[in-house]
């Protein structure tokens, strides 16, 4: 039984029932200030833990659509009879974010049996990325704290 039982109540004087309710009633007071604190510290939480799911779910789509443009697998759609200007602004399109020329040559090693017959992608690469520029096909911007320029597609 508990540990005031109907016995021990009934043999209570009333100034010692009117203590006892009153102590119940501060216990009961300071369990519910602490429930209420509890119940909004939860729904912060989870409010902080939604947001985190939502960054979360972006970080996601954003980190697919780099991998996706690194794993560009280009089949039928890429020319391989195409100018090698024509190959960078393909690639530039399809991947719709601005790329370093090693994330390009990365796509165009995976896509194109004669590019990979070149002893030294870079430079091959460099030649044709100058003329791109030069004739306005796409546009070199240099970011600053990190090497070279990224290439995107003009607007």
């Amino acid at each position: 039984m508990s540990k005031y039982d109907r016995n021990r109540l009934n043999n209570m004087s009333s100034t010692e029932l009117i203590k006892l309710v009153l102590d119940l009633q501060l216990k009961n007071s300071g369990l519910e200030n602490d429930l209420k604190f509890h119940k909004e510290k939860i729904n912060e939480l989870f409010e902080k833990l939604v947001h985190f799911e939502q960054e979360i779910a972006q970080q996601k789509l954003i980190s697919e659509k780099h991998q996706q443009a690194l794993d560009l697998k280009l089949g039928n759609t890429f020319n391989i009879n195409a100018t090698w200007i024509d190959k960078i602004v393909f690639v530039l399109k399809s991947t719709g974010r601005p790329m370093r020329s090693s994330e390009i040559i990365e796509v165009l090693l995976k896509n194109d049996k004669t590019f990979r017959t070149l002893t030294d992608p870079q430079k091959g690469l460099s030649a044709h990325i100058t003329k791109a520029l030069k004739y306005g096909r796409i546009v070199g911007t240099k970011v600053k704290g990190m090497n070279g320029y990224t290439f995107t597609l003009p607007k």
